[in-house]
């Protein structure tokens, strides 16, 4: 995974009205990037345990009709941030012709991208104001559970270890049994 790096040199950074100029035009057609702090930031291959992690995830979530539930899309967080997290619940779908901006949970799942999403992704979604953030290390075998957004971040972290259940942010979605989510996993 590529981290976002610091120069000297001036750049000139994205907005998200152009970035979705430059993927209408296909000028990124086949590339895994995001938008990061108006950074191109390359995204982390899918290893087969990442896979079944968030197919587990979509299905664990997706069964509950009041909630909007996407999967590796784009949300709209920020003016120069439009980060594809694992999974996105949400109370309404996007606006016709845009992406989510807001959501009730965001979900990473990371084999390898602990730096990422515990530092910047974190600070994005709890600026975004997004009051639940779930981060599966699936090396750790944990779940990172981020509440109580504010402009410093997410005040509050829990961490469910293997053999525990996640309480459901959700109405009408059951908790989570970390020994089943991770039931198929190698790591």
């Amino acid at each position: 995974m590529a981290t976002i790096a610091t120069t000297d040199l001036p750049i000139h950074r994205l907005d998200v009205e152009t970035y979705h100029r430059m993927v209408a035009s296909g000028a990124l057609e086949g590339l895994r990037i995001e938008l990061l702090d108006g950074l191109l930031v390359e995204m982390s291959p899918k290893s087969p345990d990442h896979v079944v992690v968030v197919t587990t995830l979509m299905r664990y979530f997706a069964h509950e009709p009041r909630w909007w539930t996407q999967v590796q899309d784009p949300i709209e967080a920020a003016f120069d941030c439009e980060p594809e997290p694992d999974l996105v619940v949400a109370s309404h779908r996007p606006p016709p012709g845009r992406h989510l901006r807001t959501a009730l949970l965001v979900v990473e799942v990371a084999v390898s991208s602990h730096r990422l999403d515990r530092g910047r992704k974190a600070a994005l979604y709890a600026a975004a104001d997004i009051p639940t953030y779930w981060l599966v290390d699936v090396p750790g075998r944990t779940v990172e559970i981020r509440t109580e957004p504010g402009s410093n971040g997410y005040t509050r972290c829990e961490i469910y270890r293997e053999g525990s259940v996640v309480p459901s942010p959700l109405d009408g979605v059951q908790d989570l049994d970390i020994t089943a989510l991770l039931a198929d996993v190698d790591t």
